[in-house]
């Protein structure tokens, strides 16, 4: 007799990719000790953001976080906000 083997559950596209809460992770980080740079810069690690030789401000972080997703979600490209002359 076969048993069929157990599947292991997987995230969805969107959860997988989605930011801890920042507010509260910052909080968290706080309240365990760490000073207010270094809990923005280990809350900007956790989003998926660069932390290394820079200063994170949890303002910053959400900043960045609104603008990666307006550029995953086809809302601008790389182009957008560029000048150009009309002719």
């Amino acid at each position: 007799m076969r048993t069929k083997a157990p599947t292991i559950p997987t995230l969805a596209p969107s959860t997988a990719t989605q930011a801890p809460a920042t507010r509260p992770l910052f909080r968290l980080l706080m309240m365990k000790g760490l000073t207010p740079a270094e809990a923005a810069n280990l809350t900007a690690f956790m989003c998926g953001l660069p932390a290394a030789r820079l200063d994170w401000s949890l303002r910053q972080i959400h900043q960045m976080l609104f603008l990666r997703e307006m550029q995953q979600t086809g809302r601008f490209g790389r182009t957008d906000g560029e000048h150009t002359n009309p002719d």
